[in-house]
């Protein structure tokens, strides 16, 4: 019963020294890591920075853009282009359209895109990167037939013209999976192909921002 306290005290010293260890410890590694900051690149440290700025501003370009903007964004650029005869923008339940004039976009019987699309379209690349929606490129033509080794009828002339907005898109870096080409020919006209005026408004490729992909 006498050894009783020795051992109590013995067991009090032993906690005191590895309180002591355990204290030394933590200030080595504060110091380590005094050393290590001390020693970092200021130029890689910028670099970093920089790096996380970019990721960040990445981020903030890949948020979702509405409808609504879309809509408001392509008038605009319809107004600024002044090109408001020659192209109609529309918001409905499908989505947002621009109803492109044929006779802007390409010349008669053709399907090769004129220098004033292209300027058009060219504006509209930075609409459609931001853009999440499916994106269906439509063609429309009168109902005056069209025969040529080319074009044997109307569906060939009016797929082929959707098809053409598309590659041209593709090639100002817009993601191909992104589109929709579909050739209607005169199935589907705006007005009655009962005068010139209003087979010109037949005649035309519409481009829609869809709601549902």
């Amino acid at each position: 019963m006498a050894m009783a306290p020795k051992k109590k005290q013995q067991q009090d010293e032993g906690g005191w020294l590895t309180t002591y260890a355990d204290m030394m410890t933590l200030l080595m590694t504060f110091f380590v890591l005094l050393f290590a900051m001390s020693t970092l690149d200021p130029v890689k440290l910028e670099q970093f920075g920089d790096s996380t700025q970019k990721k960040q501003g990445s981020k903030k370009k890949s948020k979702k853009v509405s409808l609504s903007q879309i809509n408001k964004e392509v008038k605009k650029l319809v107004v600024e282009q002044e090109l408001q005869s020659q192209v109609k923008v529309s918001m409905d339940a499908r989505g947002v359209t621009l109803g492109i004039a044929s006779d802007l976009a390409f010349s008669s019987g053709t399907a090769t895109l004129s220098g004033p699309i292209k300027s058009f379209l060219v504006k509209l690349v930075g609409t459609m990167e931001k853009a999440t929606y499916a994106i269906a490129v439509e063609g429309h033509t009168d109902n005056d037939p069209i025969r040529s080794s080319q074009f044997p009828s109307n569906w060939e002339l009016s797929a082929a013209r959707a098809s053409a907005v598309i590659r041209y898109l593709t090639s100002q870096g817009i993601a191909a999976d992104k589109f929709r080409a579909i050739g209607f020919g005169d199935t589907v006209p705006m007005v009655a192909n009962d005068t010139p005026t209003n087979k010109a408004k037949n005649r035309r490729v519409d481009i829609t921002f869809l709601t549902i992909g």
